[in-house]
């Protein structure tokens, strides 16, 4: 017994060392805690303490300086990224709102202004009229799809929670080489999520396993409601930001890349068709405010090209939107490589930005070389 109460208590020991070990290694790493010249911890504060101690604890101005304030650029730049982050999604967020506009429907609007109305793939009431034979219509391609899963899984699980790494295929940059590029593509995503999430919780659409058992998907179905896809939405106004940003124009593979994170969705079993399609629209509709916010040419399809031409899901979706989309009236081309409509970055904003994106957009560009 004695031995065993040893081992126990040695066990209790070390996993106590071994917690204060991760708790230590996590404050010391955190930037958010470091001194100039190393990580937080008690030893560097009592060294610092002690140093304090020696200099007059009262305010002289013989030996005293006030710190100059900072330019709101320069307060912005010394922000910790957290709080850099809230302040650009609340920026591009501005004056967005999510309210019911009807059955089964819902408005986005700016400042009051509609900008899109989002419907659910089939009635939500048990008791509608044809609302079984429309539920039984949106499943079948859920279930149609479940022979590319054996080609597709490792796409799907990696993209439930990483979709930028897919879109950086189309241009290369990461976290260390594009760092404030990254932080403007977070916001975006962070922005659009806002208003995904009360649209999804306004229309209260039933994931497809919660129908029938045969849609049997492969990845965890989240707990909150299908319509609008969140990945759609999420990778849209992203691919949409970056052919703004970096092109000028609209990219084949970056619409190509969302797409088809768009229909893995449908793949693994855990959104409708209709489900990406309103998650499409959303982006296309936030898209020219988000890129007036950003001091960018705008290059995302209307509302209306989305309703008209391009319902159709993933990469296909894509290729025959573009081939419906011939007109000479179109807005913006669809593939890549439209000089005379070429948008891109504002290299000089206007003198009257002075706020977070714009500097952040400053940053972004010197980081594209534009």
């Amino acid at each position: 017994m004695p031995f065993a109460q040893t081992q126990q208590t040695q066990q209790t020991q070390q996993t106590q060392q071994t917690q204060q070990t991760q708790q230590t290694q996590q404050t010391q790493s955190a930037p958010g805690l470091a001194h100039a010249g190393q990580g937080s911890s008690l030893a560097l504060s009592l060294a610092l303490d002690a140093v304090a101690l020696t200099l007059p604890g009262t305010p002289d101005s013989s030996v005293s300086h006030k710190v100059p304030r900072a330019s709101d650029e320069v307060a912005w730049g010394r922000l910790q990224p957290l709080h850099r982050h809230i302040m650009m999604t609340e920026k591009l967020a501005e004056g967005l709102s999510v309210e019911v506009s009807g059955t089964d429907k819902v408005a986005v609007k700016h400042n009051g202004t509609l900008l899109c109305e989002l419907t659910t793939p089939f009635p939500t009431d048990p008791g509608a009229s044809g609302g079984k034979a429309k539920a039984k219509a949106a499943l079948q391609p859920v279930l149609d799809r479940r022979w590319l899963r054996g080609e597709r899984a490792g796409e799907i699980v990696t993209q439930q929670t990483d979709i930028l790494s897919f879109l950086g295929l189309a241009y290369p940059m990461t976290r260390s080489s594009h760092p404030m590029t990254m932080a403007v593509l977070d916001a975006v995503l962070a922005a659009i999520g806002k208003i995904v999430v009360q649209a999804k919780h306004l229309l209260n659409t039933p994931r497809p396993i919660e129908l029938t058992s045969a849609a049997s998907p492969i990845i965890r179905t989240p707990a909150h409601a299908a319509c609008p896809s969140g990945h759609a939405s999420e990778a849209f106004a992203m691919a949409f930001a970056m052919e703004a940003m970096m092109f000028g124009c609209a990219s084949t593979e970056l619409r190509l890349i969302a797409a088809r994170i768009e229909e893995n969705r449908v793949v693994s079993g855990v959104h409708y068709e209709h489900d990406g399609w309103m998650g499409r629209k959303l982006a296309a509709a936030l898209a020219p405010i988000f890129a007036d916010r950003l001091g960018l040419t705008a290059t995302a399809p209307t509302v209306t090209e989305i309703e008209d031409h391009w319902s159709a899901s993933g990469e296909t979706g894509v290729w025959s939107a573009h081939a419906a989309h011939q007109a000479s009236t179109q807005t913006v081309e669809w593939l890549s490589g439209a000089p005379a409509k070429r948008g891109g970055i504002n290299v000089n904003p206007p003198a009257d930005r002075a706020d977070v994106l714009a500097f952040a957009m400053a940053k972004v560009t010197q980081e594209l070389g534009a």
